[in-house]
């Protein structure tokens, strides 16, 4: 933190390192906290930001192991937040909430509310409740009662996890367009419990509308909405690499209003639809009780989202957060240049792209990058951005000069 920056004396524990960690901690820090940022990666681009002061790095290999070393750290160092800023790290959590919350004040939805978010099935039944649209879907069970279901909804389908946090053969979803394709993954399964993690729903066109949102005690305080036009994943499964800010939508709104007075809901999250622009059909994705990976664009535009947590954590009982009605400026775009890097060269390498679309897709990034605001980069903090492509390169030159060792860390 710069000798111009002000402290209000206060700490927060910043738990778990993703694209949008640096976000949190630029916020939080320039708002006077001092921060701390808690990582199971030791070589972290995030921990060279200027306003991290403290490095807290855990193991996570067991749950037991990350459970007695947090205990040990909250007693040792006593912060008055933690921030959770990851789905692994908020469902480790909650599954020993008794254990943990007498030890701080923690950002996030209260820890039930937060679990039954995290399910998919759960939230399906909740909006169907309540007349959010909502896809068909089936909990896996035996494959021919799958291939039955499948066929009524219509090629073609989608398997996602029921856990919002966890990926599927890398991916977040998987799309089937033909029976031969789902009966190919059902021979794929290695065993039940893969299997009954699984749900299966009808696939839907469109694009994905990330409605960022705060809210206290199930009332609707702020609201931010951004459409992903492109994502790292050609089928548009994948994490949002561009986007741009829309004109709040009425409907919605509505219904983040709804999902969370129902809920109860207390805190910051983001609730994403899919909207076919050609006949306007609203679908029900899921809702991320965190804050989104895009949470550098409304950021950007005056929506600071970590504060608003930390403000709806600390008077969770008051219920006098001031709402956040400030109008923000539409058609601004974000873009994450490194994620986009990533697809164009998994594209290329996969010869998914012919050279006129790659040429094409090279020309679009560098105008996008050039006009757009940064999901990571920050002129005022530029070594954590540095660093994550200093860390892709040196493992890439490594490859090319040294195939051989690259090989054999693999076979161990």
């Amino acid at each position: 933190m710069s000798s111009t920056e002000s402290t209000n004396g206060k700490r927060i524990l910043v738990l778990g390192d993703y694209r949008q960690t640096i976000v949190v901690v630029r916020s939080l820090a320039r708002s006077g906290y001092i921060v701390a940022l808690g990582t199971s990666n030791p070589q972290s681009s995030t921990t060279l930001s200027r306003y991290v002061s403290e490095v807290w790095i855990y193991d996570h290999n067991s749950n037991e192991h990350f459970y007695s070393q947090l205990e040990g750290y909250l007693r040792a160092t006593k912060p008055d937040f933690v921030f959770m800023v990851g789905e692994t790290q908020l469902r480790s959590i909650a599954r020993a909430a008794s254990r943990f919350d007498p030890l701080a004040a923690w950002v996030t939805p209260a820890w039930k509310v937060a679990e039954r978010c995290l399910d998919k099935n759960s939230m399906y039944l909740l909006t169907r409740q309540l007349g959010i649209p909502t896809l068909d879907w089936i909990e896996f069970t035996d494959p021919e009662v799958l291939r039955k279901k499948a066929q009524s909804m219509g090629y073609p389908v989608v398997v996602k996890r029921r856990d919002s946090s966890a990926h599927i053969r890398g991916l977040k979803a998987l799309i089937f367009s033909t029976p031969k394709e789902l009966d190919t993954f059902f021979a794929s399964l290695q065993d039940e419990s893969e299997s009954s993690s699984l749900l299966l729903q009808k696939f839907s066109p469109g694009l994905r509308h990330n409605c960022h949102f705060g809210a206290s005690a199930g009332k609707l305080i702020a609201y931010f909405e951004q459409k992903v036009i492109r994502t790292d994943e050609l089928d548009y499964t994948g994490i949002g690499i561009e986007g741009i800010s829309v004109a709040p939508s009425a409907t919605l709104r509505a219904y983040c209003a709804q999902l969370t007075e129902s809920l109860g809901y207390n805190g910051i999250g983001c609730i994403q639809f899919l909207i076919d622009e050609s006949s306007g059909n609203v679908v029900f994705l899921e809702l991320n009780p965190r804050m989104d990976s895009t949470a550098a664009l409304p950021y950007h535009l005056h929506y600071d989202f970590p504060m608003l947590a930390i403000e709806l954590a600390r008077d969770r009982q008051l219920n006098v957060v001031s709402p956040l009605t400030v109008p923000y400026r539409s058609g601004e775009r974000y873009h994450w240049l490194y994620g986009d890097l990533l697809s164009w060269a998994e594209a290329w390498r996969k010869q998914k792209k012919t050279p006129l679309q790659l040429l094409s897709w090279t020309f679009r990034s560098a105008l996008i990058a050039a006009s757009s605001c940064h999901l990571t980069w920050d002129w005022r903090d530029p070594l954590p951005t540095m660093h994550t492509y200093f860390i892709r390169m040196h493992r890439f030159a490594s490859k090319r000069l040294y195939p051989h060792e690259s090989l054999k860390s693999r076979a161990q």
